[in-house]
């Protein structure tokens, strides 16, 4: 059985190269352009990783991180945030993301951080 990624980003392009790059990792990707459209089904999902833009139209990738990870149910869920801003290390201070990676991002690097992080979980959770 594939391992879902659920990617919640607002630019369909960038959304489309995601997808291409994670289906090519043989993982299920669920995509989502909005906060609301996230929230009610990421739960339903049961992702292995979650891959957030910062800057949404209704919301922020950044509070939808801090949601997933105080929540006892899917703290143990990995997530990367994705943004353009150039403060990337302010924001790696105040947030409870596993990772963060710098748009334009690296195919390559973005697909093995993915890796890293579904195997990284996946061995904790048989150990």
């Amino acid at each position: 059985m594939k391992k879902r990624i659920c990617v919640l980003e607002d630019n369909e392009e960038i959304l489309d190269i995601v997808r291409i790059i994670l289906e090519d990792e043989n993982y299920e990707v669920y995509g989502f352009g909005t906060v609301s459209q996230f929230i009610s089904s990421f739960r339903m999902l049961e992702p292995a990783l979650c891959l957030l833009d910062v800057m949404l139209p209704d919301g922020n990738g950044l509070e939808v991180c801090d949601s997933i990870k105080n929540s006892p149910d899917t703290s143990d869920i990995p997530v990367i945030v994705m943004t353009a801003n150039t403060q990337i290390a302010k924001m790696r201070e105040r947030s409870t993301a596993d990772d963060f990676i710098a748009k334009p991002f690296d195919i390559n690097d973005l697909a093995g951080r993915i890796n890293q992080l579904v195997n990284r979980n996946n061995q904790a959770q048989t150990a």
